[in-house]
């Protein structure tokens, strides 16, 4: 089974070539080698062990404790640079999904080659010791964040508000054109108009998630509580703004 990933950008092309190359790469294979005589390599020796194909690890991550691994491969990513690719190539087409939506917010750069990069980021700064359950989609979340959302958030500080009717309006040229850009002024009015905090990062963790199961999980609740939480999220901002209007 070959994890190389297909969608169509340039730079997703050239991950899947170098991750061809990777896979079975007489370097690589005896660098993860190595990792099973390590006194702390735990699960992941079993998993290393005999290795020769990279994929092969990636089937024992998602097939097996993907959280106990996960975590020893970032731990070790803080001085293995492959340790760090791998756990890029398991979560790379969460990445790809998650960059799809900010297309027009990333000038004329790849937004999947924006989003590896803060996955690398997000990979060396997790937490292992604090946050063990979850950790795909929680590195994911991050470094989507890290890529798109932080930068939005900065720029809705500056943004000009807008109507309240733009929240419940069904098409507008400048929903169509910047549907974030308007997101950020309409949680920025709600918040002005006294809706609850949990309520408004509710709202931005979903604009900035892949779907509200991956919400659901970083929150580790239901993806059926998530989207209850959501509608009444929305309806408080939506009676919030109609109020202040």
């Amino acid at each position: 089974m070959s994890y190389t990933h297909r969608p169509g950008t340039s730079f997703s092309r050239q991950l899947d070539a170098e991750w061809a190359r990777l896979r079975t790469s007489r370097r690589s294979l005896r660098t993860v080698g190595a990792w099973a005589d390590r006194r702390s390599a735990g699960l992941l020796a079993d998993a290393v062990t005999g290795i020769r194909d990279l994929d092969d690890l990636l089937v024992a991550i998602r097939s097996g404790d993907e959280d106990a691994l996960l975590a020893q491969l970032i731990d070790l990513a803080r001085t293995e640079e492959l340790a760090a690719r791998i756990v890029v190539q398991r979560i790379l087409p969460g990445l790809t999904a998650g960059s799809r939506r900010y297309r027009d917010y990333a000038d004329d750069t790849d937004p999947v080659e924006v989003v590896v990069a803060s996955a690398w980021i997000a990979i060396r700064q997790f937490d292992t010791a604090r946050r063990r359950r979850h950790i795909a989609a929680s590195l994911i979340s991050d470094a989507v964040f890290q890529a798109f959302r932080r930068p939005l958030r900065r720029r809705s500080a500056t943004e000009v508000p807008r109507s309240p009717d733009h929240f419940t309006r069904d098409s507008c040229d400048t929903l169509a054109e910047h549907p974030f850009l308007e997101l950020a002024s309409v949680v920025r009015e709600a918040r002005l108009a006294g809706v609850p905090d949990g309520d408004l990062q509710l709202i931005r963790d979903l604009a900035g998630a892949e779907s509200p199961r991956m919400v659901a999980s970083s929150r580790q609740v239901t993806a059926r509580t998530i989207r209850n939480h959501r509608d009444r999220a929305v309806s408080r901002i939506r009676a919030a703004l109609d109020a202040a209007a």
